[in-house]
């Protein structure tokens, strides 16, 4: 929602508190930056402003314990920011691979396997959607060489996409300086006649649950049986979540016991 202007009876959006600002600085630098960069980043932290910097300026001893907490604060914010992407990156791609209903997920967990496939698909991206604040309706950024394209995502599995939706994107395009043909609107139910003659017409791309489950369905890498080498199918009984072979006189299964199971319990419990 858009703030409004002081005395009209308006709700002033709340400037983000320091906290947030400093866990949204740690996640764009572990986003965009490889992990040795990370690591290097960390250890100069630690081991430069933390300990070597005052004593090589001579600090007295309370700014010496000052400079290295937030030497310490620092370098571990880093290194366990850089574990959570790589923990969400793990997750989109077993979302990919174990979703077989997509209304199951939420509104994060659909942007994480769109973005999934597009990566699968040969494009860098960029989380850009919050939950939780306004993203400015850009919920992917993806580039590839000199391309570049905005995605807009919309989990409705019952309501259509309208031509309001599709004309605020046109906006957001706009305002990114970019003409209508580099975005991209992703919905998992579909767009009504007005919205894909309007999105057409701009030169949008348009995919719906059609066409997205398709693309799911070329960019997902099944699970190999063992014995047979053929795709296996994920599975559930009374003794947890395993992959079963499904060729005839193949006995071929896997058990999931001992893997990470949390993208599995997300996609599947009922909400």
């Amino acid at each position: 929602m858009e703030a409004e202007r002081p005395g009209h009876g308006s709700i002033i959006a709340p400037m983000p508190e320091p906290e947030d600002r400093y866990d949204r600085l740690i996640l764009w630098i572990v986003k965009r930056v490889p992990g040795r960069v990370v690591a290097l980043f960390a250890a100069l932290s630690y081991g430069g402003f933390g300990l070597a910097l005052p004593l090589i300026l001579h600090w007295d001893v309370a700014w010496q314990l000052i400079a290295n907490l937030w030497g310490t604060l620092f370098a571990g914010s880093l290194l366990f920011g850089w574990l959570f992407v790589q923990i969400q990156a793990r997750d989109r791609r077993h979302l990919l691979e174990w979703t077989s209903d997509l209304r199951q997920l939420d509104g994060e967990e659909f942007e994480w396997l769109v973005g999934e496939l597009f990566r699968r698909e040969g494009w860098k991206v960029l989380e850009r959607g919050r939950q939780d604040a306004a993203d400015g309706n850009i919920d992917l950024e993806l580039t590839r060489g000199p391309n570049r394209r905005l995605v807009q995502c919309k989990r409705w599995s019952v309501q259509w996409v309208g031509i309001d939706e599709i004309r605020k994107f046109v906006g957001t395009l706009t305002r990114e300086k970019l003409p209508p043909s580099a975005g991209i609107f992703v919905t998992l139910s579909r767009f009504n006649a007005y919205a894909t003659a309007e999105g057409e017409a701009a030169g949008l791309i348009l995919i719906d649950n059609v066409e997205l489950l398709a693309r799911v369905e070329k960019v997902r890498r099944t699970e190999a049986c063992e014995s047979c080498h053929q795709p296996m199918l994920l599975d559930h009984s009374v003794r947890g979540w395993w992959f079963r072979c499904v060729t005839p006189g193949c006995g071929g299964k896997r058990h999931l016991d001992k893997e990470p199971g949390r993208a599995v319990a997300m996609i599947t419990e009922q909400r």
